[in-house]
Order: C-alpha cells, then sequence, then structure tokens
C-alpha cells in the first residue's frame, strides 16, 4: 500500500468516524428532545402573523416555567426552547374557535387565541382548557410597574459582569 493510498485511507475513516459522530449526537438529541419535553408540556400549535388559511402552523409542546412560557417545535433537534415568551410583556389580542379547515388539519384543536409580544402578532391553537390556561396566566402576570426588583438576582448579575460588590 504506497503513501497516498494510505493517506487517502485514513481520510476515509476519518470522515466516516465524525459523520457518525454528528449522526449519533443528532439521534440522541432527538431522542432526548422527544422523551423530554413531549411529558413535560401541552401540546400547541403556533404561528406568526401575517398568515391566512393553514400556512405558517408550527407543531410543538409550550411550557409554563416561571414567567415564560417556552415552545418547543417537534420538528427541531434544538436543545432549547425555539421560543421563550415572557408574560410580563405578552398581551392577549383575541380568542376565536377553530375554522372547519383548521380543525381538519389539525386535529384536537379547537380555540385559537391571539396574543402579541415585543410587537409581533402570533396565533396559538390548542384545545379549549389549554387556551384558557394561557388566558388566565397572562393575566394573572403582575402589573410591571408593582413588580420590586428581585435583589438576588440583581446581585448576581452585577458579579457576573465584574462591577465589585453591592
Amino acid at each position: 500500500m504506497s503513501l497516498g493510498n494510505h493517506l487517502d485511507w485514513l481520510v476515509m475513516k476519518l470522515l466516516g468516524f465524525l459523520f457518525g459522530a454528528v449522526l449519533i449526537v443528532l439521534i440522541a438529541g432527538a431522542l432526548w428532545r422527544f422523551l423530554t419535553v413531549r411529558n413535560n408540556g401541552t401540546p400547541a400549535l403556533l404561528r406568526k402573523l401575517p398568515a391566512t388559511g393553514t400556512h405558517g402552523w408550527r407543531h410543538g409542546i409550550a411550557a409554563y416555567k416561571g414567567e415564560t412560557v417556552r415552545f418547543f417545535k417537534l420538528r427541531s433537534f434544538s436543545f432549547s426552547a425555539d421560543m421563550e415568551l415572557n408574560r410580563s410583556i405578552l398581551s392577549i389580542t383575541g380568542n376565536r374557535q377553530a375554522t372547519e379547515t383548521e380543525r381538519h388539519f389539525m386535529p384536537g384543536v379547537e380555540v385559537v387565541v391571539s396574543f402579541s409580544s415585543a410587537g409581533e402578532d402570533y396565533e396559538f391553537a390548542t384545545d379549549r382548557h389549554a387556551g384558557m390556561a394561557l388566558v388566565s396566566w397572562v393575566e394573572s402576570a403582575p402589573d410591571r410597574r408593582k413588580v420590586r426588583p428581585d435583589m438576588h438576582r440583581l446581585r448576581s448579575r452585577v458579579f457576573k459582569g465584574g462591577l465589585g460588590s453591592l
């Protein structure tokens, strides 16, 4: 075996190993996301407006965590949420029944809640109970003017930035 053939063989083995490692990481991520996220949230569909008909809907899981709702798309390999919305800047703009076309396209969906966050408009489609839960969660948010600052969080942010002590 000549040196050139040996190097070609070595490069092919290395590329095969790297491809296999990337494939294993992707499969592990998809499996982790499927097993972890799917059991810890509410099935829902989300789309950014403007959109018409059945265009733009993304199937996923909505999971509430403190002051945020995190949306995990079902067809995503990300280890983190695909979208995170803070309820203090989220406002409900409407509520409607799903159309016949939407119900046919999205089985189990009964209501569509419209909301805006950070200047963007969205629709959230889900069953009746999850729709009511989203509206209740947003409406029960404390008024931003009345929320006292969390001194522990402020201290940790200052120390991370290296600005000294409080």
